[in-house]
């Protein structure tokens, strides 16, 4: 069994600190309604976007926006450009994918630390909460050779939200769900310390589809704790910590062997626990920073069946990662380097247990040439323990032409095997090598006059030596077949969004997203779990203290398999929500899915029907 780690907030204990910290800036109109906001720092373990690049203001996106939906998938779906597709109603894996790529093509960071699944690769945010996080940034193509392995198909960074000063908030989900949390935060001496707690519970839809003869509906609970604290130690160092502790119960389905279609199951659930526990210690110098952090997260997967053991399963994983890095700011060129260490150990209860690290080395540079033209430049080199060297990097032009940002990148980023792919007894190949993947973008925006501001991107990618299996007559491999380097694709996608356009006294934003090719090379056929087209617009009015908000999302058709014989349709969602804000307190209210529309996003699962969300805050 993996060596279980027992993390102890001890700093709450430790006061006081030597320097005040920054006021809260807020206008004054602003802290009448939210009385809570709590101004600090940006966190250590997020790099310096001056430096290393960030997304632009289309791909950035705050997570408590006018939706009325709890899980932090629902929010997310039609955002940024990412298609995320729920086997079931809340708790379930979410199939992530943008630009053409999904699955474990496309990493998840969460506060500094990849929470990728890495038995399977794929990022499960399944069972995470709007409430735990303050933003969520992508970054598109391969410009995302901060974090390493993974990012072929971008990286989705998630900011953890420093508790409120003092927020009580309980809710319903509409299907007969209901959470409360509570959250505060207090400055002893110098330094700003926080806490929120916070519980769901709701017993769920039926997720597989009601018209297969299914009708048990599918549980789903959550508990959620965290704490943070900053403090200044001094001029010029600065110390961060944040603790955090996630638990979760999720009913779920089984498979009909002659179909291949979920089917209830009365007995089946999944357990999951995690925790992640961060430090960072920024030291600021006259021409720059440096910056030591430290993140380790721990997960435990256990599936119970009590009617079937054979179906039962323990997954237990944890990592670390331990980085140092130095940035240098000059008069047009900010440098920045870094040496990091991750290590990955993980356990496949009875089939094997695997532990792993990867040193790597990133050099970035922003450099500034002339008045309206800058470059970002980042390279990274990987040597992970297992395989041998691997370098990538990315390139980003910005240049301001006319009132246009004009944008030209070029990345190349790579993915390891996940475990399951290299180790599992009836399938897996040790020997199995990386997945490569290159990525030309380009982007113009700027203000359209009355129109707002449009921006317009296209991007194509390369992906070579792509995993797959392949059959084998070894008996060694009980299955008949084998993981192996099989395939290769180009893939290239068009985005088209519209920000900040006002009309009637309505602030109206749109996104739409299409994929004109996604085929694997080998078959010429079409990536699956994938929308070829795919589109979000939003409509806000306030009224006052009122703020009404109309959101839909349409996504085309999806190929469910790699033989593309069995497809999804195309669906929509029509959302409607207010927030009507009081002095101390605030009532929110959405109808979601409008119209009522059942097309499946996945085959043989059912979606969230019509339904009425409430909640309400209250400030102290």
């Amino acid at each position: 069994m993996l060596k279980k780690h027992f993390l102890v907030p001890i700093f709450v204990l430790l006061f006081p600190w030597q320097s005040a910290f920054a006021q809260n800036t807020q206008p004054a109109d602003q802290m009448q309604y939210d009385l809570g906001t709590i101004e600090v720092t940006a966190p250590a373990w997020n790099h310096p976007d001056t430096i290393t690049g960030k997304p632009a203001e289309e791909l950035f996106f705050e997570v408590l926006p006018a939706t009325g939906k709890t899980t932090l998938s629902e929010a997310l779906d039609g955002q940024l450009g990412l298609h995320l597709r729920s086997s079931g109603g809340p708790g379930t894996v979410a199939g992530m994918s943008s630009g053409g790529l999904s699955g474990n093509k496309v990493l998840v960071v969460k506060d500094g630390l990849p929470v990728n699944d890495p038995f399977t690769g794929t990022p499960d945010i399944g069972d995470f909460s709007t409430l735990q996080f303050e933003t969520a940034e992508f970054w598109q193509g391969n410009r995302a050779t901060l974090w390493g392995s993974s990012s072929i198909g971008g990286t989705l960074r998630l900011t953890s939200r420093f508790p409120d000063s003092g927020r009580i908030r309980v809710w319903t989900d509409g299907h007969g769900g209901q959470g409360h949390a509570v959250e505060t935060s207090i400055t002893p001496g110098k330094a700003k310390i926080g806490v929120r707690l916070s519980r769901f519970n709701t017993p769920g839809i039926s997720a597989a589809a009601q018209e297969n003869g299914n009708t048990e509906r599918d549980a789903f609970a959550l508990d959620n704790a965290y704490l943070a604290m900053e403090a200044s130690m001094g001029p010029a160092w600065q110390l961060q910590m944040s603790s955090e502790f996630n638990r979760s119960r999720t009913d779920l389905d089984g498979f009909d062997f002659v179909s291949g279609l979920p089917v209830d199951s009365l007995t089946f659930r999944q357990k999951k626990i995690g925790s992640q526990f961060n430090t960072g210690l920024i030291k600021t110098f006259a021409d720059g920073e440096m910056r030591l952090t430290h993140a380790f997260g721990h997960t435990a997967f256990t599936g119970i069946d009590e009617s079937d053991p054979f179906n039962e399963y323990g997954l237990e994983a944890s990592q670390q990662r331990q980085a140092v890095s130095r940035s240098l700011v000059r008069n047009r060129q900010n440098w920045m380097i870094e040496v990091s260490r991750t290590e990955v150990r993980a356990e496949n209860a009875g089939l094997f247990s695997v532990r792993e690290t990867d040193a790597a080395g990133l050099l970035a540079c922003e450099s500034k040439i002339g008045a309206a033209t800058s470059l970002n430049a980042v390279f990274r080199h990987d040597k992970a323990q297992s395989q041998s060297s691997v370098e990538t990097g990315n390139l980003a032009l910005q240049h301001k032409i006319g009132g246009l940002d004009v944008g030209a990148a070029w990345g190349k980023s790579f993915r390891m095997p996940a475990l399951n792919e290299r180790f599992y007894p009836a399938y897996g190949d040790s020997e199995l090598g990386p997945e490569f993947s290159s990525s030309v973008a380009l982007s113009v925006a700027g203000n359209a006059g009355r129109v707002g501001h449009l921006a317009v991107s296209a991007t194509q990618y390369y992906v070579s030596d792509l995993i797959g299996t392949t059959a084998t007559t070894d008996p060694v491999y009980t299955w008949g077949m084998k993981a192996a380097n099989l395939d290769r694709a180009r893939i290239t996608s068009h985005q088209i969004s519209l920000s900040e356009l006002e009309l009637a006294g309505c602030n109206i934003a749109a996104d739409f997203v299409m994929l004109d090719r996604a085929r694997l090379e080998s078959t010429r056929t079409q990536i699956p779990g994938i929308a070829s087209r795919q589109a979000t617009a939003v409509v806000e009015r306030k009224t006052g203290s009122t703020t009404w908000t109309c959101r839909g999302q349409w996504w085309g058709p999806v190929w469910e398999n790699a033989e593309n014989t069995r497809c999804a349709p195309d669906s929509h969602d029509i959302s409607l929500f207010l927030r009507h804000n009081f002095k101390e307190c605030s009532f929110e209210a959405g109808l979601l899915n409008l119209t009522d529309a059942e097309q499946q996003r996945v085959f043989g699962y059912t979606r969230p029907g019509r339904r009425l969300t409430l909640a309400l805050e209250a400030f102290f």
